[in-house]
């Protein structure tokens, strides 16, 4: 769990969340907030005790921090509860789990097993994380590339634009637009 915790950190952090940790009954959480947003992630033996002890612990955590919730302002509309376990879920746990996101009193809500990587955790977090983008180029060679760009603009230099033995001059004048 510790593993986990730390992880939980450094994205929050690097999300450029400012980041504590706090004793809520008896289970060590992690508190984040930023300009705009504040809650907590807390991480659960298992699926079990997820599903047991969540309520009470988004609970504890506003009622500790009730005082500062009531004076920030617009981002009191911003408090997000993360309720993560390493542990797998059964389907039923699955799907209850699932139904403690819906529930939209007190908090927003995150909720995530099986979280062991940073990519899960990155997953599971995601709605309090900055947009994240990460373009996908499909391998292939670069001149077959070129080529269907040259076709797509000029089809009738595609097959001479990268021929060596065509002459520069046929080229441009393959490249001009018909008049």
């Amino acid at each position: 769990m510790t593993d986990l915790r730390s992880m939980i950190q450094v994205v929050l952090q690097q999300a450029g969340y400012r980041t504590w940790l706090v004793d809520l009954q008896h289970l060590v959480v992690v508190c984040f907030e930023d300009d705009a947003v504040m809650g907590f992630a807390c991480i659960f033996e298992d699926a079990a005790t997820l599903l047991e002890r969540w309520r009470s612990v988004e609970t504890a955590f506003l009622t500790r921090y009730a005082e500062d919730i009531k004076t920030a302002g617009d981002k009191a509309w911003n408090v997000y509860s993360a309720f993560l376990c390493a542990g797998p879920a059964d389907a039923v746990q699955a799907r209850e789990i699932r139904w403690i996101e819906e529930d939209l009193e007190r908090t927003r809500k995150l909720a995530a097993t099986g979280v062991v990587s940073r990519d899960e955790l990155i997953t599971a977090l995601l709605p309090v994380l900055p947009f994240q983008y990460q373009p996908r180029l499909d391998v292939e060679d670069l001149t077959q590339r070129l080529r269907k760009r040259i076709a797509a603009i000029a089809p009738a230099a595609a097959d001479s634009a990268l021929d060596e033995t065509v002459p520069v001059t046929d080229v441009v004048r393959l490249l001009r637009p018909e008049k």
